[in-house]
């Protein structure tokens, strides 16, 4: 099957940037919370639970990815491809269970047929509101949907994605100064033993976060706890409007982010080394080759700037054209980048490899050392005689041995 490369290509960097919500007028909508569990962050990685929240009604399933979930996340998301000879499953590691999965389509297709009828026909539209750190769930479930031209019945559903992280960023910077899911989750709902591995849980908490904090934005409180709010109502969507980053604006994201990716990718022979280094190095590598593309720089405009002036067209070119990078980065850059174009020079090297486990070399040395101590009992002395089944050999001859002899008689 296959397997994910990890980090290896060093795309610990390539999230989509987190740019500030655009905001939609007022108006009628309902509020759904919702969450995804990935094989990555990236937008080739693949969704394998799509789950969302309502008081009145919930969705999820499990959605059987082509590529295995490397350690990392499968043990953020406690879930496991199991590869059998003829077919693969995935087991639910909390409880020992394999989980009815789907194909992406059909989980995607179910996922829009419920958001229809969430919706109804009294309001506008969905809201859906998650809560991450990093930016990542909107980019691949717009690219999950684009795969199978499902966005334009996505988008006459959905209204835009609210970022419950951004939420509790502004409303809670006087109290708090961490607002991640299980911070907010132990601050606000006063639930200190939240397991949020699953989008399920994950999508719950979203919802409840938002709800309270529309909840206390209200002057007066009509007495209704936060617990029974359905999602439709006008102060809680008041409130989650600013937040809300409509679906154009997030295609407009990815656009701009596929083309900074392909202007990335140019270095990806300049940075080949450090990107197998080990991890700390290959971010700081993927660090300095997104600089230069977040700078409209690529590889040929640096190739032509060494071919005209050498290492001084190299060094005006970063000096002048990246203006948001220390001196240090700078001068480490031109350092690659001089001695990759130069062919007298040695190319710059990583200072730690990449550690591999040898998880299999260890299981084969187990593995070895337990036949050689089977083998050694087998040949020990007493190991014949310690046997109950053996059997003494008799020196007596057989009953078809004397038939030769009896014939001899006879014949004489």
């Amino acid at each position: 099957m296959v397997q994910h490369e990890g980090s290896n290509s060093g795309d610990e960097g390539s999230s989509i940037p987190d740019n500030p919500a655009k905001g939609i007028p007022t108006g009628k909508y309902h509020l759904v919370g919702w969450g995804i569990d990935t094989t990555g962050r990236r937008l080739i990685d693949e969704i394998v639970q799509i789950a969302g929240f309502t008081p009145t009604s919930k969705f999820s399933q499990y959605i059987m990815p082509f590529a295995d979930l490397n350690p990392m996340y499968s043990r953020r998301h406690n879930i496991r491809v199991i590869n059998m000879p003829r077919y693969r499953r995935l087991k639910d590691l909390k409880t020992s269970q394999f989980v009815k999965t789907k194909s992406e389509i059909s989980a995607l297709q179910d996922f829009l047929q419920w958001l229809e009828s969430v919706k109804g026909e009294d309001v506008d539209g969905i809201i859906l509101i998650y809560h991450e750190v990093r930016k990542a769930a909107p980019g691949m479930l717009l690219e999950a949907l684009r795969r199978y031209q499902l966005v334009e019945r996505f988008s006459k559903v959905v209204k835009g994605f609210a970022n419950g992280f951004n939420i509790a960023q502004t409303k809670c910077a006087n109290t708090t100064k961490y607002f991640s899911l299980r911070v907010m989750s132990k601050i606000l709902l006063n639930k200190e033993e939240e397991n949020f591995s699953s989008a399920v849980d994950r999508a719950r908490a979203s919802f409840e976060i938002a709800v309270h904090l529309a909840q206390g934005e209200r002057l007066e409180l009509d007495g209704k706890p936060s617990a029974e709010a359905t999602g439709k109502e006008q102060h809680v969507v008041d409130f989650v409007c600013p937040f809300v980053n409509p679906i154009s604006a997030e295609e407009d994201e990815i656009k701009t982010f596929k083309v900074l990716l392909e202007r990335q990718n140019t270095f990806r022979p300049v940075f080949c080394d450090l990107l197998k280094a080990s991890r700390s190095e290959r971010q700081h590598a993927s660090y300095l080759r997104r600089l230069l593309a977040e700078n409209n720089i690529n590889y040929d405009k640096l190739k032509e700037a060494y071919d005209t002036g050498a290492k001084e067209g190299l060094e005006k070119v970063i000096k002048n054209e990246i203006a948001n990078a220390k001196e240090k980065d700078l001068n480490e850059l031109l350092e690659i980048l001089d001695c990759f174009f130069d062919p007298e020079k040695k190319a710059v090297q990583p200072k730690t490899p990449r550690f591999y486990p040898q998880y299999n070399n260890r299981r084969r040395q187990r593995f070895n050392n337990k036949n050689q101590s089977s083998n050694s009992d087998s040949h020990s002395p007493n190991a014949s005689t310690d046997n109950p089944t053996t059997e003494p050999v008799s020196d007596d001859t057989s009953p078809r041995s004397e038939e030769p002899e009896k014939t001899a008689v006879a014949a004489q």
